[in-house]
């Protein structure tokens, strides 16, 4: 998933549960992570996913929406539309691009939507998230990323003009296992994570108040 929440969901747990033992399990593979919780090895998954997209059901979980974000473009400060408040992903169209790898359907949903901007992304730089700044630091691409991604001196974060593109945070759980009974505790220890991460992005907060459509909605299932 990319996002700052799992320090601040761990972190939150942690206060308010001292008896529990927690541990996390890292992976690339959403279908990986349904597996070990529908096998009882996990009791929970965190997973980003795009646009409206869903994990696969195969392995019968229960999936909430924590929160819906735009996705953002990460620049180097020095870029020449580095100073705009957004950017028309159309005026990206000659840039090489970096992202971290995973098997949803992210990478279909930005080619599609650079189709309707009018153009077939240049070169994909594949890499983890380190290898991604590093690359947008030294100006050889350009990233997109969540509107809750850590500022790093010489980065800036701008949003793409009539957003194109949507990150969805969702949690899951199998309704037959014992964690299903505190489910709705971690969901709503994943919005206050969630929230928590919110608070240095005070440009991103106030672009909220006038799109409820984003950020966190009233809870349903997915």
């Amino acid at each position: 998933m990319n996002s700052p929440i799992l320090g601040r969901l761990v972190h939150r747990l942690a206060a308010e549960h001292p008896q529990a033992q927690l541990s996390t399990y890292a992976s690339w593979s959403v279908d990986e992570l349904a597996q070990l919780v529908a096998g009882g090895r996990l009791d929970y998954a965190l997973s980003g996913v795009c646009g409206d997209a869903m994990p696969s059901t195969e392995f019968g979980l229960s999936w909430r929406e924590v929160a819906v974000d735009p996705v953002l473009v990460l620049l180097p400060q020095t870029h020449p539309m580095a100073h705009r408040d957004e950017v028309r992903l159309g005026d990206l169209r000659r840039e090489q691009w970096v992202a971290a790898p995973g098997d949803g359907c992210f990478g279909d949903c930005f080619a599609a939507a650079c189709a309707r901007a009018g153009f077939t992304p240049r070169k994909l730089y594949e890499t983890d998230v380190r290898g991604c700044v590093d690359l947008v630091e030294a100006g050889e691409a350009v990233a997109l990323c969540q509107a809750t991604f850590r500022p790093v001196d010489g980065l800036v974060t701008r949003r793409l003009a009539g957003v194109p593109l949507r990150w969805r945070l969702l949690l899951g759980w199998h309704p037959d296992s014992p964690a299903a009974r505190f489910a709705d505790v971690v969901l709503e220890t994943a919005v206050a994570a969630y929230t928590d991460a919110l608070a240095p992005h005070p440009g991103y907060l106030a672009w909220l108040l006038h799109n409820p459509a984003f950020g966190v909605r009233q809870p349903s299932d997915v």
